[in-house]
């Protein structure tokens, strides 16, 4: 279910299906959307960010606040749904254009938590757009509010160090920011992939999938609009089955695996690209967002890992 809101006409509504999913929607040139996924999980999206958020008897549970001013839409949004105080807002991660702009839930009384690891890349690099947190764990933490939870899990470095794996309880719905996003396993949106820690990826993905294995998890929410989609509703869909995770994992074996092969062939240059054969690159081209001049950019990440564990 998806409710966007105009804070001015917040009573016109257009009702429509797509893909199964039934949406109330007010236009709001904001374009901030409410989408419903059951048993008090909820996103909010605002322009490209999806943002998973858990309304309970007790309070509200926020993750990701984006930035200062999205922080006070979000605030805003969720006032229409319920009238429960934020108590709590989580960091999925240190990337300050996913968790600036705690503020205005901090001086309403909500406690900050992250991965500790997250905590420690804020004291080195500090910004002050970035909230402290408040409380901070090491590899699993479970944030109860009410008749609604929060599992955190943290699998070791994978998108940047400190990526925190959510599941919504009990909706049994997962959310992996920026690594896995509905409808389907496709490219990274930045090519140059400066933030993937190859050395521990393949065990992320691992303990991921026995994750969703011992939880029974069939549903992944969103963290942003795919790439070059158009029509959010139609080609972003705020979930997708689980099974794109596996599928996602795979993209990333291919890409080493093509690492390996052209580092055994020697078909990697003094530049640190590899000279790809054309059986290669179409073993890519089913993947959503896939360019052609992408490939070796991504390649080459993993490239310097094996040459150099960077």
């Amino acid at each position: 279910m998806c409710i966007h809101f105009n804070h001015l006409r917040r009573f016109v509504l257009i009702l429509f299906g797509v893909a199964g999913l039934v949406c109330l929607v007010v236009q709001n040139t904001a374009a901030d959307t409410i989408e419903q996924l059951g048993n008090g999980a909820y996103l909010y999206l605002n322009g490209q960010n999806r943002s998973l958020f858990i309304v309970s008897d007790a309070g509200v549970i926020v993750t990701d606040p984006i930035n200062e001013k999205v922080a006070v839409a979000y605030r805003a949004a969720i006032a229409t749904i319920t009238d429960q105080p934020v108590r709590f807002v989580v960091y999925s991660h240190y990337h300050w254009d996913r968790v600036s702009g705690a503020g205005i839930f901090k001086q309403q009384g909500a406690q900050i938590i992250a991965q500790q690891r997250c905590a420690e890349r804020f004291r080195e690099n500090p910004n002050p757009a970035i909230i402290t947190p408040d409380l901070t764990f090491a590899d699993r933490y479970t944030v109860t509010l009410g008749n609604r939870a929060l599992e955190l899990y943290y699998f070791g470095p994978s998108h940047g160090d400190c990526l925190t794996v959510f599941v919504a309880q009990p909706a049994n719905i997962m959310q992996i920011t920026d690594v896995v996003n509905p409808p389907a396993a496709g490219f990274p949106a930045n090519p140059l992939v400066p933030y993937i820690r190859p050395h521990n990826l393949p065990q992320f993905f691992a303990a991921t999938e026995e994750l969703i294995d011992q939880l029974g998890i069939e549903e992944l929410a969103a963290s942003a609009v795919f790439p070059g989609s158009d029509d959010v509703a139609m080609k972003s869909p705020p979930l997708a089955p689980v099974s794109i995770v596996r599928e996602q994992a795979e993209f990333w074996k291919l890409i080493d695996a093509t690492v390996k092969r052209a580092a055994a062939e020697r078909r990697i240059g003094i530049d640190g690209f590899v000279r790809l054969r054309d059986d290669e690159f179409a073993a890519f081209e089913s993947y959503p967002g896939y360019h052609k001049e992408d490939l070796p950019l991504i390649l080459r990440r993993f490239i310097g890992f094996h040459d150099m564990g960077r």
